[in-house]
């Protein structure tokens, strides 16, 4: 019985050892190097996992700031190419008409009508200049006293008899009013240009009488169409023929200004034609590096019964020159005669 009892209890010892748990490993200890690493490691897991998750994102590349600005650069727009690339006349010159032009002097000098009241058949050809673009409005008188004076002096070279004939109150720019009222008048021949054309009248271009700059180099020979020369028309009833002469004591000049807008009627005018244009010489003439008649030659010639394409106009005087195109000057109007085809029917003023 004894023996029975402890075979029980051994038996029953071997159990519980069997149901009883092993022992717990022990935890390693981590070094703080690997737990930097690890930190790391799961950062860069999630990161990777969040940006997966993300939609895909387009690249952006930066626009540049927009360079446009209105000058000097323009827009490109389709263009007309022309069979030669010459420039087209910048500037419309026009020639004040004679009266040998006109109907209303029957063609002739307003000298030769029967009821001409002068004491003689010679008097300045004068052309006025309206206030408004209408027949008939009356002209515009301008003060030219002080700095215009002297200007006016100084294009007659301060000619006493000059100013003495050009100021009178009874010649023609002065007349009833006296000096230093000037009236708003021009004379044939002279060269005129535009700034506005309304219903037939053209709004001429005049030195500005408030802010004229600098007049030093203005002149019949620089700009005919600021200063106008003076012109006298007369009739020959023997031949019955009209002419044009200089006043008595030599040519005259004055400054084309007006302290206000005045118009003349485009009757009145000859354009010139129309640039660029072909031109063939009548007679030989050099051909010049500038417009002059002692401007330098270039060493070539325009031969009699040549052509050349003339792209711009330079008046001088009563001179005109032309530039053919891609080469020098040549004389269009010279002293009164025309070297090639190129003519006008309005003379200018007397050389």
């Amino acid at each position: 019985m004894k023996r029975r009892t402890v075979l029980l209890w051994i038996l029953a010892s071997l159990l519980m050892t069997a149901c009883m748990p092993s022992a717990v490993a022990p935890i390693p200890t981590l070094d703080s190097n690997a737990i930097g690493t690890f930190i790391v490691q799961t950062a860069q897991a999630a990161s990777a996992q969040t940006q997966a998750a993300i939609p895909p994102t387009p690249t952006i590349t930066p626009t540049l700031r927009s360079t446009f600005t209105p000058e000097p650069t323009a827009t490109p727009v389709p263009s007309i190419v022309f069979p030669t690339l010459t420039p087209i006349q910048r500037v419309q010159y026009y020639r004040v008409k004679h009266d040998n032009q006109l109907a209303r002097y029957d063609y002739k000098s307003r000298t030769a009508a029967k009821d001409w009241g002068g004491i003689n058949l010679f008097t300045p050809e004068t052309v006025p200049l309206f206030v408004l673009p209408s027949e008939g409005t009356g002209t515009h008188r301008t003060v030219v006293d002080g700095n215009w004076e002297i200007y006016i002096n100084f294009l007659n070279n301060n000619n006493e008899k000059k100013l003495r004939y050009l100021k009178a109150n009874d010649t023609a720019l002065f007349n009833g009013a006296g000096f230093p009222q000037l009236e708003s008048l021009t004379m044939g021949g002279n060269l005129i240009t535009l700034t506005e054309i309304q219903n037939g009248w053209g709004k001429v271009k005049t030195i500005d009488y408030a802010n004229p700059g600098k007049l030093r180099d203005v002149d019949y020979f620089t700009r005919p169409d600021l200063v106008h020369k003076f012109v006298v028309v007369g009739y020959d009833r023997d031949t019955k023929t009209t002419f044009w002469v200089n006043p008595p004591h030599g040519a005259i000049y004055w400054p084309l200004v007006s302290s206000r807008p005045v118009w003349i009627s485009l009757e009145r005018l000859e354009p010139f034609p129309i640039l660029p244009m072909t031109v063939k010489a009548k007679v030989t003439q050099p051909i010049r590096k500038t417009p002059a008649e002692n401007g330098e030659e270039t060493g070539f010639v325009l031969g009699e019964g040549e052509s050349a394409r003339i792209v711009e106009y330079y008046p001088s005087g009563s001179n005109v020159w032309g530039r053919i195109a891609g080469s020098g000057w040549i004389a269009l109007v010279l002293n009164w005669k025309y070297p090639t085809d190129w003519s006008m029917q309005t003379l200018p003023p007397p050389p």
